[in-house]
């Protein structure tokens, strides 16, 4: 380059780079000031964001507070129901064995009577059948005793049939006869 030997040249220069140097420092102390305003307005939303964090802390806290003692509460109770549900299963229970105790009693004097009943049952049974017997015995004695008795009624029958023809064979041979004539004189005795 060509040396610059005018001294214009050189105060324009100084002139620009004062200009820029002066725009520097004025965007430097502009920038500043435009933080320093917003480090004032975040210092005033740090203020107040501090402020409020203790608020919202308790706050959270006092929600935390009452969903934690809501489900202990819930725990209790679920404890208190299963301690419940345990005393009434066990009271259940000893209910159960009385009522398994009354059932199997029950059940027993059933079994007996029922037994019992089935031995009342089969000698009723024997008894019935020694009878039936006894009496099938008499009716088969009996039939052979009405069979005789029939065969001589029916002998008899037979001779009373045959009696009865002879008589009316008789009897229609005397209605038929004819009677001897009588003498004209009456025999000797009867005179008188």
């Amino acid at each position: 380059m060509t040396q610059i030997r005018d001294w214009r040249w050189w105060v324009f220069i100084g002139c620009l780079m004062g200009g820029f140097g002066g725009m520097l420092a004025a965007g430097y102390f502009l920038g500043q000031w435009g933080m320093s305003v917003e480090r004032s307005q975040w210092n005033e939303e740090r203020a107040t964001l501090m402020k409020g964090f203790p608020v919202a802390r308790a706050e959270e806290r006092a929600a935390c507070m009452r969903e934690y003692s809501s489900q202990i509460d819930g725990l209790k109770a679920i404890a208190e129901a299963r301690d419940k549900q345990a005393t009434q299963t066990a009271a259940d229970v000893a209910d159960m064995k009385s009522l398994m105790k009354t059932t199997s009693d029950l059940a027993a004097y059933t079994l007996r009577f029922l037994g019992d009943r089935a031995r009342v049952n089969d000698q009723q049974s024997a008894v019935m059948l020694k009878q039936t017997r006894e009496a099938a015995v008499a009716a088969t004695a009996a039939q052979k005793t009405t069979a005789q008795v029939e065969q001589k009624v029916n002998v008899a029958a037979v001779k009373a049939d045959e009696a009865a023809s002879t008589a009316k064979a008789v009897d229609k041979k005397l209605d038929t006869a004819t009677h001897p004539q009588l003498p004209s004189k009456p025999w000797a005795g009867s005179y008188r």
